[in-house]
């Protein structure tokens, strides 16, 4: 067994207490699945279910931070956009690893749940299925981070992800496939998934068939691939949902939970952390105003500034809500020149967002004016979700992000900027991934 390959596919998968042979030898004190029960009990652990590398947060303009500019940790190489995430070759990599984590325990289920005792072909089928989904998702969120925005007259070309669908380290990882080839895959895997999926499931963090489609849309507005975005969305929509009115709570601690509001279509925690105290930036607080009940709600101020706050639970939720994608039919209705019937959804969210006694409709003269207007709602009701990252990736791409700086709050300074099409949209592969693979394709040739 190669040294190298162990270590490399551990970097992806991080280190795993069940490692070697897995599915050949058991271990003193550890679970070789072997029936459908093992396998669900995967798809129920915190590795399947807490899978959104916070880290992503640091990256977006809704962020505000005050790092000493000489800082080399991970986080502020992710604030200040520098080329390399996390420099040190024997630490975990930021985003990457956490991820390649949940891709294994997801790879694990895909390879061995077909031949599982104790279960019925469609328990087996359907949760194949939900693995699938899982692993797509997080090579999404690795996409946004480790490779270039997609851009059909180059994704051909540009390198993508490893896809490593295996769970023997002995193993050869597989090259970085294309940008193109890296997101047909997602898209194959999760419509192939779609059919075995419940309706509904035991609860939100397990897929059902409606957060796939929500998944399909979101995978095809990366791409621009707005017809398909739009179907997929209205196909999320589907499913039953309620939109929370905030005008009927006296406070953000009568929300529901996010285990129980009817807004989560799929549930995804953090793998650790969240963003509360994380500071708006002062972009961020130009898209609210007084009578914005989520400016109220969703705030807290500390000695910092204006940071984030979260309704009561102990999880946020940085999966597919119903807003989200109500918002993403309304920018696909925009983009068709169906201005009006943008607006409208736009003000159907805002009504329930906005003091009843301050609200007045939005309108849209032109299909521009209503998608500017959709987006902008699109900031401020998914602030601090798990899109805007994706969002300013994407938007760069058509000339939609203006330069975003990082100004010290106490010299006033720039100390970062990040111009439109900038190279640093694009994060470099990690230092200790490199160093266990020398021949892994870089961004920045």
């Amino acid at each position: 067994m190669k040294n190298s390959h162990i270590i490399l596919l551990f970097i992806l998968a991080v280190n795993c207490s069940s490692c070697g042979k897995f599915l050949d030898i058991e271990p003193k004190g550890i679970i070789i699945p072997k029936k459908v029960s093992d396998y669900e009990g995967i798809l129920n652990s915190p590795t399947m279910n807490n899978t959104f590398p916070i880290d992503i947060l640091v990256l977006t303009d809704d962020n505000f931070n005050n790092f000493d500019n000489t800082d080399q940790s991970a986080r502020a190489n992710e604030y200040y956009w520098r080329p390399v995430i996390t420099l040190n070759e024997k630490s975990n990599p930021e985003i990457w690893g956490s991820s390649y984590r949940a891709i294994y325990d997801a790879n694990v289920i895909i390879s061995g749940i077909l031949t599982a005792t104790n279960g019925t072909d469609a328990q087996k089928q359907s949760i194949l299925a939900e693995a699938l989904v899982i692993r797509a998702n997080s090579l999404l969120d690795l996409l946004t981070v480790f490779a270039k925005a997609y851009n059909p007259s180059t994704a051909d070309s540009d390198p993508g992800l490893p896809l490593v669908i295996s769970t023997n380290v002995t193993d050869k990882i597989p090259k970085r496939s294309s940008v193109k080839l890296t997101l047909n895959t997602l898209i194959n895997d999760v419509s192939n998934a779609v059919n075995a999926l419940p309706l509904s499931n035991v609860n939100r963090y397990r897929v059902s068939k409606y957060a796939a489609y929500g998944l399909l849309s979101r995978i095809y507005l990366y791409m621009a691939d707005y017809p398909n975005a739009k179907k997929y969305a209205e196909m999320a929509l589907q499913a039953p949902n309620t939109l929370l009115n905030y005008n009927n709570y006296a406070s953000s601690n009568q929300v529901p939970i996010y285990d129980l509001n009817p807004e989560v279509l799929w549930q995804r925690a953090s793998v650790s952390g969240d963003p509360t105290f994380m500071l708006y930036s002062s972009d961020l607080k130009t898209y609210f105003d007084s009578s914005d009940i989520r400016y109220q709600f969703l705030t807290v101020t500390n000695n910092d500034g204006l940071g984030r706050a979260g309704f009561l639970g102990n999880k946020y939720n940085f999966g597919i809500t119903f807003p989200e994608m109500y918002l993403t039919k309304a920018e696909m209705l925009a983009r068709e020149g169906r201005f009006q019937d943008a607006i409208d959804i736009v003000n159907m969210l805002r009504k329930n967002r906005i003091r009843t006694v301050d609200y007045v409709d939005q309108t849209a003269a032109t299909s521009e004016e209503a998608l500017v207007k959709v987006l902008a709602e699109r900031r401020r009701e998914l602030a601090y979700s798990s899109t805007r990252w994706f969002d300013m990736k994407r938007l760069d791409q058509e000339g939609r992000m203006p330069e975003v700086k990082r100004i010290n709050k106490d010299s006033h300074e720039v100390e970062a900027s990040l111009p439109p099409h900038s190279p640093n949209y694009t994060f470099e592969i990690p230092t200790r991934v490199l160093m266990f693979n020398p021949g892994m394709e870089l961004n920045r040739k």
